[in-house]
């Protein structure tokens, strides 16, 4: 039998609970800003009143009206929000039934509406080889720059933030074992650390990079506009492409793992540096993608 619990000790506890989870500060503060909102919505902004409801008294009724309320009231934010919203309801209410405070979740038959957000832009098999050519010729011209050549080929192959690329060091390269280290300051952000293995061709890469450049700290000393800039410049054109970014890089990446379907739910969450949410979120993209494009590519019920 479930335990008694009254709202404001379950806000309380789950309170203790977010700050121990591994999670970024800014996805914490949605997470519980996002909570108080439903809390004031159900109890008419009487915060007192969260110690006479019970939250085995919370009903799918009352998630519904709320989240009818944030799509109508004036002002509204926009259908990511909203999502998200649901989101921190459904966080929570999980909690809830996992801890034992509830029999059955509420939130849990809450469909999620499809967010007209335009996916991301990623590149096509036939695009990544041209846009490597384009890459390498740059690396071996009479004035050469071997930037591009390692950043889309470690990025490809990585899946890395344009800010994690930035901020990496040569003690974040292992070129021995084929290891890039991904590395945070922030004690907070402590859980998007990983090392990612890289293939021969990218370590060659990134040697023939460090053997000309020779930096002393940073590996690339450029800002990420800049590179853009030269990505858009000297890259894209020749590759018979408008534009080429770092995120269409990263997507790219993630498009062809989840494709290939060799790593688990788990691991891709593992190598893209991404919260439990942040996962589920970039997974729902995927789906969307690999079904407008081959639709016999998406996989269904990935562990």
């Amino acid at each position: 039998m479930a335990e008694v619990l009254r709202l404001d000790e379950a806000l309380a506890r789950y309170a203790l609970h977010l700050k121990r989870r591994p999670i970024s500060e800014n996805t914490r503060k949605a997470f519980w800003g996002d909570l108080n909102l439903f809390v004031r919505f159900i109890t008419r902004e009487d915060t007192s009143a969260t110690a006479r409801w019970r939250v085995a008294d919370l009903r799918t009724e009352h998630i519904r009206a709320f989240l009818q309320h944030e799509e109508n009231r004036p002002g509204a934010n926009s259908p990511k929000s909203l999502e998200r919203r649901l989101t921190s309801i459904k966080v929570f209410f999980r909690w809830l039934r996992e801890s034992g405070y509830i029999t059955q979740d509420p939130a849990d038959g809450i469909p999620y509406r499809p967010a007209p957000e335009p996916l991301p832009a990623y590149l096509t098999d036939a695009q990544v080889e041209a846009v490597m050519r384009a890459a390498e010729a740059l690396a071996r011209a009479p004035k050469p720059d071997t930037r591009p050549l390692a950043i889309i080929a470690l990025i490809l192959e990585t899946g890395m933030k344009k800010s994690e690329c930035l901020r990496l060091t040569l003690d974040d390269v292992d070129l021995g074992e084929r290891l890039v280290h991904v590395r945070y300051a922030e004690q907070r952000l402590k859980f998007k650390e990983r090392s990612l293995p890289i293939s021969r061709g990218c370590a060659q890469a990134l040697e023939l990079h460090i053997t000309r450049t020779q930096p002393k700290v940073r590996l690339f000393t450029c800002t990420g506009r800049n590179l853009e800039y030269i990505f858009n410049r000297r890259i894209a054109p020749p590759a018979g492409l408008d534009s080429l970014t770092f995120e269409m890089l990263r997507w790219t990446c993630a498009v062809r793992d989840y494709r290939a379907g060799e790593l688990d739910a788990e691991a891709m969450r593992y190598k893209f540096g991404l919260s439990p949410v942040g996962w589920s979120e970039m997974e729902a993209k995927l789906v969307r993608l690999l079904a407008q494009t081959a639709p016999q590519d998406v996989r269904a019920g990935r562990a």
